[in-house]
């Protein structure tokens, strides 16, 4: 059988062309030490490098959260590219609902989501840290930006 033609813009595993930085890694590994994690799958990625000319996106369930204390994923940050974040519920009665609780910076502003949403993120506008207060059922959360590849202006690990 031919190969078709546009079969590579379908993407259907989950291809890492970069690993998360080391600081992430070391402060997600003392959270987990300290009993605090996340139970969750990297379910996509994609980006200039996987298919040239895509813009990123990242894919992720959270399933589940362990512990007293929330979990911070990620530091306060800039991009030099628009980013869209949304988390979205996953129950059938009440989809918006997020059966969870997420922590959510704007520069200086926190928001507490505990309802299905995205973020719009404009280019420059520092955002996160990002924690995972509470994940009561599972949240599909995703990133996305026009940018090629995930890149930081500030807040580099």
């Amino acid at each position: 059988m031919a190969e078709r033609k546009y079969a590579k813009y379908i993407i259907t595993e989950n291809i890492r062309t970069a690993q998360p930085p080391a600081e992430m890694m070391k402060r997600i590994e003392e959270q987990r030490k300290a009993g605090n994690y996340t139970e969750g799958t990297a379910l996509f990625n994609l980006n200039d490098k996987i298919v040239p000319g895509a813009f990123y996106v990242d894919c992720h369930w959270i399933w589940k959260t362990h512990g007293k204390q929330g979990i911070q994923t990620e530091i306060a940050h800039t991009h030099d590219f628009d980013e869209v974040l949304g988390f979205f519920g996953s129950s059938r009665e009440n989809p918006r609902k997020l059966n969870g609780e997420i922590e959510f910076w704007l520069e200086d502003e926190q928001y507490i989501i505990d309802y299905s949403c995205l973020i719009f993120v404009p280019r420059g506008l520092k955002h996160l840290p990002l924690v995972f207060r509470r994940i009561d059922s599972p949240v599909f959360f995703f990133t996305a930006g026009n940018g090629t590849v995930y890149t930081r202006s500030s807040g580099n690990e």
